[in-house]
């Protein structure tokens, strides 16, 4: 049975200590609908963001290595940026990636919406698989030893 990854515990405790009302989606095989399986992903958690909505929420935890040529936050092409139009457009709910680097320990969390995601370049690997790179500038930048709050996406 999945259980939650570390990114995803302390997003969700960050989420908690914010007083933000989510629902988290648990990962299993059998707690999704057939009728999403191999056509889209399920987000993590769906976010209640006072008066705007519902927004899902995939979080990814993801190393930048700039000595090592790593600038940006990868993002599969088929397996994530796809999946997730579709399950935005089945469901009319904007999709927003939220990225963590562990090093930075979950003290800050990258927002992006996937609208903005399908902005940035397509690239390909050794492989010739199709990703998207996210660069950091890209994103909405919410810190929580500052106090940054959902509000930031609104600015």
């Amino acid at each position: 049975m999945p259980t939650m990854t570390r990114s995803e515990e302390e997003f969700m405790r960050w989420l908690d200590t914010k007083e933000y009302p989510y629902l988290y989606i648990e990962q299993s095989t059998d707690t999704f609908s057939s009728f999403f399986k191999g056509l889209s992903k399920r987000p993590d958690f769906l976010v209640i963001v006072k008066n705007f909505g519902i927004v899902a929420v995939d979080v990814k935890e993801r190393r930048i290595n700039p000595d090592l040529g790593y600038t940006d936050f990868i993002l599969d092409e088929t397996k994530e940026v796809r999946k997730y139009i579709e399950f935005e457009r089945v469901t009319r709910l904007p999709v927003w990636f939220v990225f963590c680097k562990p090093e930075e320990r979950y003290q800050t969390w990258y927002w992006i919406p996937l609208s903005k995601v399908l902005e940035c370049p397509i690239r390909r690997n050794n492989n010739g698989e199709e990703f998207r790179a996210v660069n950091v500038s890209d994103c909405i930048i919410v810190q929580t030893n500052r106090g940054d709050g959902l509000s930031r996406l609104m600015e």
